[in-house]
């Protein structure tokens, strides 16, 4: 068997469906969430597997000799960090951006026989690409990467006549940046000014320690601001709704401090100016694609083919589209070619929401965090789908759903199979601060006619069930994603729903894995 390492593993939906082939043998898992790593554990043949927590740094090398060599190398770094800087948002830089490098570090230095990496079908766009950092820049120079110039923009304008400028650059003795947490608290507040229902909730939970915050805050040598104040005075008052337009423009001066902290923590290459007239600050980087690192950072040692695979050509009930990077190391394959899937590849028919999940209507959902199996009906009518996710198991597990408002419970009822938040009537969009913009995934109610969309973390998105008030069990999620009911999911109901949504569909990766495998038993027959 094959030697393998999965890379930001989850909860190990890549390695279930490699290892689902019975050709690759998991030996290391790397995951810094600590319910996927409990996931992890529990749902993998080989239990001496070595957990890996944190990517960076770390000596990949010196772990494959320590296992004899590993064979290959699969994983999906997190994207999330990439820039795109005509979007302008905060937190476009962040550690996330050197996933992906730290991936092609591992497989540097451990020279599998061959690898896959999965990410979001965009990573082959233009959109997605790195800044020029210090950290590496000599070894991007090396490469031949084309830099394109961008501009990003670190403040508007001044604040409360404070020269963000001076301040940014560290002059003054005076501390003008509020602590992390007190940022987080009256930012939430402003989010929530426009909401009729979530503004009050929010103050009578947390406006005593909003006013402790700012207290504390006070009592050292730092900027007297009068927003905080008058936060102090007004936030249990009428009051409170006056101090929005200001709160705002304080949010975005503090929100400075924290991106140029994101440049500078990053190392990322770059120059701050200001315009002497307007006051806006920006900072002149460069960057590059990220893409085209990739495929220049391992040269001619593997041969490589990418592109746009979908879940449904591989019997998932959902329409997922991941793109796929397949090496394979140019002595293994002597010569040859190789190719990710195609569509043209495979006859398929269609699974719908419902075959995924019909057979499960009459089995009782809990909003109590439990993993108490409810054992199947013998009665129950099974599409082939359903009988696929029951083999191997007695029963269902992880058949939980979020505790649900009484609102939420009547846009659950005000919606049909395929409608979604915006099909909605206003009365029940009222404590949503810009509804034209939200999401069309937001409240959506399945069609049982048809798969699903990307699954997401369809508990923040609050999907619904196609023909139930309520929302999609974890359960549900997870046969959408192709996990079968014998795979067991740990942690809090929030990271449940999170490590479903952030999987590799299992049949997906089954269905990768038989490609490889093609490619490696020309050179590997004895072996494999």
């Amino acid at each position: 068997m094959l030697k393998t390492i999965d890379l930001f593993a989850g909860a190990g939906g890549l390695s279930y469906g490699f290892e689902s082939t019975g050709e690759f043998r998991m030996v290391a898992a790397a995951e810094n969430n600590s319910y996927a790593r409990d996931t992890y554990k529990i749902n993998h043949n080989n239990k001496d597997i070595k957990m890996i927590e944190d990517v960076r740094g770390f000596n990949f090398k010196k772990l494959s000799e320590s296992l004899g060599g590993i064979d290959v190398v699969i994983g999906g770094p997190p994207c999330q960090g990439f820039s795109n800087a005509n979007r302008q948002k905060n937190h476009i830089i962040s550690m996330n951006n050197s996933l992906v490098k730290e991936y092609f570090r591992a497989v540097r230095e451990i020279q599998p026989i061959a690898f896959v990496m999965e990410n979001v079908s965009m990573l082959s766009s233009d959109t997605h690409r790195f800044y020029d950092s210090s950290m590496d820049h000599d070894e991007v120079i090396r490469l031949g990467m084309k830099m394109r110039k961008e501009e990003l923009v670190i403040s508007e304008q001044n604040y409360d006549e404070v020269d963000c400028f001076k301040v940014l650059q560290g002059e003054g003795k005076v501390s003008y940046r509020i602590p992390d947490e007190l940022f987080q608290l009256i930012n939430v507040l402003y989010k929530n000014r426009r909401s009729k229902d979530r503004l009050p909730r929010f103050i009578n939970k947390h406006s005593n320690i909003i006013r402790k915050k700012i207290g504390q805050f006070f009592e050292g040598n730092v900027y007297d601001y009068e927003i905080l104040h008058r936060i102090l005075d007004d936030i249990d008052t009428e009051r409170v709704k006056d101090l929005f337009d200001e709160l705002g423009q304080f949010i975005k001066f503090q929100k400075s401090f924290r991106l140029k902290e994101e440049l500078d923590y990053n190392k990322i290459n770059y120059t701050m100016v200001q315009n002497p007239e307007t006051k806006k600050i920006t900072a002149t980087l460069y960057s590059y694609s990220v893409i085209d690192y990739v495929n220049k950072i391992l040269g001619d040692t593997y041969v490589k083919d990418s592109g746009e695979v979908n879940s449904l050509w591989f019997g998932a009930p959902q329409e997922r589209k991941r793109f796929i990077m397949l090496g394979v190391r140019s002595d293994v394959i002597k010569g040859g070619d190789v190719r990710v899937p195609r569509e043209e590849d495979y006859e398929y028919d269609e699974v719908t929401v419902g075959q995924a999940i019909f057979d499960l209507i009459g089995y009782d959902v809990s909003e109590a965090l439990n993993n108490n199996e409810i054992p199947y009906n013998a009665e129950d009518a099974l599409s082939d789908y359903a009988k696929k996710m029951r083999k191997g198991s007695k029963g269902i597990t992880n058949h939980i759903v979020p505790k649900t408002r009484e609102t939420a419970k009547k846009r659950f009822a005000a919606l049909n199979e395929g409608e979604n938040f915006h099909q909605l009537t206003s009365d029940l969009k009222e404590n949503y601060t810009d509804p034209g913009r939200t999401q069309n995934s937001i409240y959506l109610r399945l069609d049982s006619s048809r798969p699903s969309g990307t699954v997401v973390n369809v508990r923040k998105s609050m999907w619904v069930h196609p023909t139930i008030d309520r929302a999609i069990s974890v359960r549900e999620a997870a046969r959408l994603q192709s996990f079968p009911d014998r795979f067991i999911f740990k942690g809090t109901k929030d990271s449940q729903y999170q490590q479903v949504g952030n999987a590799v569909p299992p049949l997906m990766a089954q269905g990768i894995a038989q490609v490889l495998l093609k490619y490696l038993e020309n050179n590997f027959k004895n072996g494999l």
